[in-house]
């Protein structure tokens, strides 16, 4: 099988739509925003779903003449491409809207820098880990449930009995790192 189609495949994964918990959605998240000033912050685990929700928050705040702007920051082992990231945002404007993905790397003042600098764009974004920074406008929740789903979605069939909750546990609630184990075996 070539690795493209394989049903756990990058590709096939990213296409997946950010599942709202029930009576929430877009239009939801959006007037939160609106509410907070356009400034606030998507809250989840590892591999909850923060970054597809920024990469399809996107479309719409084109739609609402948002310039988005993604900054995405890593593990502390790239210093440089973090300070390079946070350089670029030093440069944006009203219309431009920060989205900063992984505001947990940002050390004490390396956030107050970016506090200033992001006060002229239009809205700001940010993933992280835990409450803090700004006020949560969502908060990524994931279950066995909810990945019993996807894998159902990706590929049109049910997880045996138990299987959702073994991989959710021994991957600590990352559905994308169920998903590699998936893919894995799949590709086996």
């Amino acid at each position: 099988m070539k690795a493209r189609d394989n049903p756990f495949a990058s590709h096939r994964i990213e296409a997946l739509a950010y599942r709202f918990t029930a009576g929430d959605g877009w239009e939801k998240l959006l007037g939160r925003l609106e509410a907070t000033a356009w400034r606030g912050a998507i809250v989840g685990p590892h591999g909850a779903g923060k970054t597809t929700v920024l990469t399809q928050l996107e479309p719409l705040l084109i739609a609402r003449s948002f310039k988005p702007r993604r900054v995405t920051l890593r593990a502390p082992d790239h210093a440089s491409e973090r300070q390079e990231a946070l350089a670029s945002i030093g440069t944006m404007r009203t219309p431009d809207f920060l989205m900063l993905d992984g505001a947990e790397m940002l050390t004490t003042r390396q956030w107050l820098s970016l506090q200033s600098s992001a006060a002229v764009c239009a809205g700001c974004l940010i993933t992280q880990h835990r409450t803090g920074r700004l006020s949560t406008v969502l908060t990524c929740e994931v279950t066995p449930a909810l990945l019993d789903g996807l894998v159902h979605e990706l590929c049109d069939a049910w997880l045996p009995d138990g299987e959702a909750q073994r991989l959710f546990s021994r991957h600590h609630g990352n559905l994308r790192e169920c998903f590699g184990e998936l893919y894995d075996r799949w590709a086996g």
